[in-house]
């Protein structure tokens, strides 16, 4: 059963109760195998707060209290699966950490984004970002905004809320997206209905 949201100004609150921050999963296996086998209920939940208006907010909130309880350098999953574009003061403030030139970073490290002709993206070796070392990134201090920012859902910032399927995708690779995501639905009382069984009669 699926819990309606109550509102305030027009926007949708989640419900209150005790213990809705639920303990975190940071083993990447079992965020994997739980991600991949929740994706469908992820696009429903995540549909489901877009029709019943619910704000971004309370999610990236509890996104925040989640990142505390993830360390991101035992994962760096963002790093290998992330499309990373990049602007051209981002290239010169690589060029600028490495001490070489803005031509040799956008030869070297970028290729053309095929689907933006004009624009680059940070080369991918299919292993990692061309800047990932194991799981620390060479130019950390002077990474691109896209890399600074994720998973996106600080407050204030642009979330995913309005990408439901790069969500879901991100939940089995982003232990702070799968353990918010979990958390938001126990906090929303989001529950989905189990499918009928073809073989059952009415009572």
């Amino acid at each position: 059963m699926v819990q309606g949201p109550t509102t305030t100004g027009g926007k949708a609150c989640p419900p209150r109760g005790p213990g809705l921050f639920l303990g975190v999963v940071t083993d990447l296996a079992e965020v994997f195998r739980l991600g991949t086998a929740k994706a469908e209920e992820n696009l429903a939940f995540r549909r489901y707060l877009s029709a019943h208006h619910y704000a971004d907010k309370p999610f990236q909130i509890l996104a925040s209290e989640v990142q505390r309880h993830v360390d991101c350098t035992a994962c760096a999953n963002c790093c290998r699966h992330s499309v990373v574009s990049v602007s051209r003061p981002e290239i010169d403030n690589i060029a600028s950490y490495l001490g070489t030139t803005p031509e040799a970073v956008t030869r070297l490290y970028t290729v053309p984004d095929p689907d933006a002709c004009t624009s680059r993206i940070l080369l991918n070796s299919g292993e990692g970002c061309v800047f990932l070392d194991g799981n620390l990134c060479m130019i950390y201090e002077a990474r691109p905004k896209t890399c600074r920012t994720f998973p996106h859902v600080a407050v204030g910032n642009h979330s995913l809320g309005g990408r439901p399927s790069s969500l879901a995708r991100w939940a089995a690779l982003c232990p702070i997206i799968y353990n918010a995501l979990e958390s938001y639905k126990h906090l929303t009382g989001y529950h989905r209905h189990p499918p009928l069984s073809t073989t059952s009669k009415p009572a």
